[in-house]
């Protein structure tokens, strides 16, 4: 008979219910491929008078995630609550009482990664949570595994696709900002709160996440420079496409000579021909550099209840397919040792244990290079131009273009492509431009390029 895996999930919303879909759907699939079987034995919920028609047999629901935490025969915790409380309390419990945990929460994950870390390997247990990053792209098992004899160089992601989804139809349907935002909501690519996607905060979180999986680095959001998309306007895209380009919201990581590392997050400019600017709607993806691999890209549904449960399933099956666990359960569910020479039932395999995060030498955003793209409306009279242009040239900036796009009664429009350039000088120029007469309004500042 094949052993089981208990299986304890804490929350039934949209990413619950796709796991448990995927469980349900694909149980002879998933028990062939791990020689177990994988079964959902309780379910934490809100309100337990609630008609769910579940199909797995043998759940009991719960609205008390302490019959589920102190369960001895409960095996594997997989939290599909969202947001950091009650999630990181009952995370932590669930490592403490010796159970693996897998989860698709980002900001916990974010916030608590070391913890979690170090509560794990001190109960010999893990926490998986490839689902925090990228949806159903296996991102996190990819670095983890796939590029392990890489050191990653750099990494570019489209970590975001709310943020990802408004710029494509402002692109393609020609609309304003707002009008794409609603569409987003209407489509349920958008919360009713969009705040943290448009903002850059949630691909900031998941940024943190890829820097102790990528790089090893412990990092929070503190650390990095991050902007959304709240300021891109048609009219930049438009003008983008004109020159080339197309505006997407990238997380960024370069690792630098002398091991510094910058890590940031912004609305870029990137090349047409460039894979990622053919990322479209929804679609998450993350280019990236190793030394050996060179260059390579992931792509794939960045959210969504299936694409999110297909990640969460593909840990409870590393869970429960590795070998090395030693931990192995009966047709009761009941733990016992089944491994010759293998004192402790709970050894693991340390694989996916992220244990040994260390403190990187950051580069501010400010001593970046980059180029820079800017929308500005001038007073249309003479000289205004050459003030713009001296203003530049005094703080070390030079201009690569710099076109006129329309003009509006006493007012033009010009947009400023400028070379590469340190960050800091960029910003003092723009804040010499504003205390300008002959400037009545800088609209955008987009980083063109990586």
């Amino acid at each position: 008979m094949k052993a089981t895996v208990n299986i304890g999930l804490l929350g039934l919303g949209n990413v619950g219910t796709g796991v448990l879909n995927i469980l349900t759907h694909n149980a002879d699939l998933l028990c062939r491929r791990t020689g177990k079987k994988l079964m959902v034995r309780k379910i934490l919920v809100k309100d337990l008078s609630k008609q769910r028609g579940l199909k797995m047999p043998g759940i009991h629901l719960t609205d008390r995630a302490d019959d589920i935490l102190d369960d001895a025969d409960i095996h594997i915790v997989v939290e599909a609550m969202g947001g950091e409380f009650p999630a990181y309390d009952y995370i932590k419990k669930a490592l403490k009482n010796k159970k693996f945990v897998v989860t698709a929460n980002k900001e916990v994950v974010s916030k608590h990664k070391k913890e979690f870390f170090e509560l794990a390997k001190k109960n010999k247990v893990d926490i998986y949570f490839e689902a925090s990053v990228g949806g159903g792209i296996p991102l996190i098992r990819s670095l983890k595994v796939g590029y392990a004899a890489n050191k990653i160089q750099t990494l570019y992601g489209i970590l975001n696709g709310t943020s990802n989804y408004i710029l494509t139809q402002i692109e393609e349907k020609q609309e304003e900002f707002d009008d794409a935002l609603n569409d987003a909501k209407k489509m349920g690519f958008a919360e009713a709160d969009p705040t943290m996607d448009i903002s850059g905060l949630d691909t900031a979180y998941k940024l943190t996440i890829l820097a102790a999986v990528a790089f090893k680095m412990d990092i929070t959001v503190n650390d990095l420079s991050y902007e959304g998309i709240q300021d891109i306007s048609l009219k930049d895209i438009v003008y983008a496409k004109e020159l080339g380009y197309r505006i997407k919201l990238l997380a960024i990581a370069h690792l630098l000579d002398k091991e510094e590392i910058n890590f940031r997050i912004h609305p870029t400019m990137i090349l047409l021909d460039h894979p990622l600017a053919a990322v479209r709607n929804e679609l998450n993806a993350v280019f990236l550099v190793g030394d050996a691999v060179g260059e390579s890209m992931l792509s794939g549904k960045g959210a969504g209840a299936s694409p999110t449960g297909s990640a969460i399933v593909s840990d409870i099956i590393d869970i429960a397919f590795d070998t090395k666990i030693g931990r192995f359960y009966d047709t009761q569910g009941k733990a016992h040792v089944s491994i010759e020479g293998v004192d402790d039932p709970l050894y693991i395999n340390k694989r996916n244990l992220e244990d040994e995060l260390h403190q990187p030498s950051l580069v501010n955003i400010c001593d970046i290079y980059s180029q820079f793209y800017l929308r500005l409306a001038i007073s249309d009279s003479p000289g205004a131009l050459a003030r713009i242009t001296t203003v530049f040239g005094e703080n070390e900036v030079s201009i690569s273009k710099i076109l006129q796009k329309n003009t509006v009664g006493l007012d033009a429009e010009v947009v400023v492509i400028t070379y590469h350039t340190k960050e800091e000088y960029l910003r003092k120029s723009v804040q010499v431009l504003t205390t300008l007469s002959v400037v009545k309004h800088v609209y955008s500042v987009i980083h063109v390029g990586f």
